[in-house]
């Protein structure tokens, strides 16, 4: 019986239940431990400008440490989402200015972040999952790769969030990240179809796979070096999207009892495999 578990990649918001009802209600069913990631400025009620960006990754860091303290069990992890980075390139500010002021001024205060430990890692960085200006796709890669210099330096673990293109996206990852140095079991590829999986973990990458139970049926026996999230958004508008953080153990059991995946496998992936990777006490 599985009786706790781990959530490799969730978000709050200030604008749905928040920081303190989602991880209170996840801690409360079970969970040890939940990854909290920095969304977009609107998800906080805030412009999507550059100041937007600052002040959003400031309040998300408050937050993030105020639930940490109050309940713990709690990862606080800030980046850049690559559709943040489209959007300010597509607007009228100027592509040069965009990648100026993000790579001078927000990277630098997540490397201030991460000296202080208000921050445990890094994330969500990566490249549009959608059709964009190809000078957005340069200055999200360029931001990607600052991101794995500064994930290297600081020995301190990544969230990758990038098309699903399969072994051309695998190459193009692994190039990036060989090129700085950074061990390939600090980076975690997000939201990764179960059918891709491989690609990366035999490479010794980590994955993490939406927790329904339709998506981790289609995990191999092994498991090896896969976490579950939730990828919940914690939006008004989406309720429930993409699972709510407290219904993934339960999804993954459903695909237990159905026969459509091992209970070790399980095992491995709520409880093991994320404890290894973030290197959780639990």
């Amino acid at each position: 019986m599985i009786e706790w578990f781990i959530d490799a990649h969730a978000h709050a918001s200030t604008l749905g239940l928040g920081y303190d009802e989602v991880v209170r209600r996840f801690r409360s069913s079970g969970g040890k431990l939940i990854v909290l990631v920095q969304l977009n400025p609107a998800s906080y009620g805030l412009d999507e400008s550059l100041d937007g960006v600052m002040k959003s990754l400031e309040l998300h860091v408050k937050l993030c440490n105020e639930v940490k303290k109050k309940y713990g069990g709690t990862l606080c992890f800030s980046g850049l989402h690559p559709s943040t980075v489209d959007k300010l390139v597509r607007s009228n500010r100027g592509v040069e200015r965009v990648y100026r002021e993000l790579e001078e001024n927000y990277m630098k205060k997540l490397e201030l972040l991460l000296s202080n430990g208000l921050l445990d890692g890094l994330g969500e960085f990566g490249r549009p999952h959608y059709p964009s200006p190809p000078e957005s796709w340069v200055v999200n890669e360029l931001l990607l790769l600052k991101s794995f210099t500064v994930a290297k330096d600081t020995g301190t673990k990544i969230h990758i969030h990038s098309e699903n293109a399969g072994l051309v996206t695998y190459k193009s990852i692994k190039l990036l990240v060989d090129s700085v140095g950074l061990p390939h079991e600090n980076v975690l590829m997000h939201h990764v179809p179960p059918s891709q999986v491989e690609i990366y973990t035999r490479d010794g990458f980590y994955v993490s796979v939406v927790g329904k139970s339709q998506a981790v049926s289609g995990l191999s026996s092994e498991c090896t070096n896969v976490l579950i999230e939730s990828d919940y958004l914690d939006d008004p508008r989406r309720p429930g999207a993409v699972v709510y953080p407290w219904d993934i153990r339960r999804e993954v059991l459903k695909a237990v009892n159905e026969g459509r995946l091992s209970s070790v496998c399980a095992e491995k992936v709520l409880q093991f495999n994320p404890a290894v990777y973030y290197k959780a006490s639990l």
